[in-house]
């Protein structure tokens, strides 16, 4: 990991955070002692204490837990930049999206379907109903049935899985459509033939795009879903869950958690 990321150790890691203000900078007017907040950040979270951005940091949604909220910011914004500030998603436009079950795909179906857009979405069998009930009009098994032989006249297609499926996309979607891949571009060039705008988006951690969630969620409007809990000490088996190891079981879906107490 070293040499793809170069990083300057000691390196603690973790994007999402949820907990309780202990102490504010002197600069700092939107957040107080005893606030209970959540957010994003580059690292550190694996931690007790964190020195959070008060620009990343927004006030939990009041009906969470600190488990619950843990899980929202890093795949819940990603969703909403894949959706909005790439996809530029408008009511009325279909958009597919592939990996829907997934911890990120399970918020896009969600917003999405907020936004009276038409959804469609690929997953395994078992997930399918799942899917349905977060708001995608049609899922198939991404296993069986090939998705271009069922949808067509795309406007927008979020491409949250690796493989053949960003050049297979390009053949269903309209001109003038859009492509975001949270995972690269592999075929850029069969875009810009076919007249779609691909984009490989990188998160930009957002207080403001979290306020958005936030207000989805307090309004019971956003599911969360939590996959497992590991304590701090347990950080290591966490990766390897989410590394796709066999040797430690694996949740059905959702996200993982570390909590800080033991």
């Amino acid at each position: 990991m070293k040499n793809n990321s170069p990083l300057q150790l000691p390196w603690i890691p973790g994007h999402d955070f949820a907990g309780i203000v202990e102490k504010t900078g002197k600069n700092v007017s939107s957040f107080m002692k005893g606030d209970k907040v959540y957010g994003n950040c580059q690292g550190g979270s694996y931690a007790e204490f964190l020195a959070a951005e008060p620009e990343k940091t927004v006030y939990m949604p009041v009906h969470l837990s600190y488990i619950e909220a843990a899980s929202v910011p890093h795949v819940a914004e990603t969703a909403w930049q894949a959706l909005y500030t790439h996809g530029k998603l408008q009511k009325g436009q279909t958009v597919l999206i592939h990996g829907a079950a997934g911890a990120v795909g399970a918020y896009a179906v969600q917003f999405a379907h907020l936004s009276g857009a038409n959804v469609l979405a690929t997953a395994a069998a078992n997930d399918i109903q799942y899917v349905k009930s977060l708001g995608a009009d049609k899922v198939i098994d991404y296993k069986t049935q090939d998705f271009t032989w069922f949808f067509n006249h795309v406007d927008l297609v979020l491409a949250l899985v690796g493989g053949d499926t960003e050049e297979r996309s390009y053949s269903i979607m309209k001109s003038g459509g859009r492509l975001v891949s949270t995972v690269g571009l592999s075929h850029p060039e069969i875009a810009k033939e076919k007249g779609i705008e691909a984009i490989a988006m990188v998160i930009q951690q957002s207080g403001k795009d979290l306020e958005e969630i936030t207000e989805l969620i307090n309004d019971d409007k956003v599911k969360t879903s939590i996959g497992v809990v590991y304590p701090l000490s347990e950080a290591a088996t966490a990766w390897k869950v989410q590394a796709g190891d066999p040797s430690v079981p694996h949740p059905e879906r959702g996200k993982i958690i570390l909590s800080m107490e033991d």
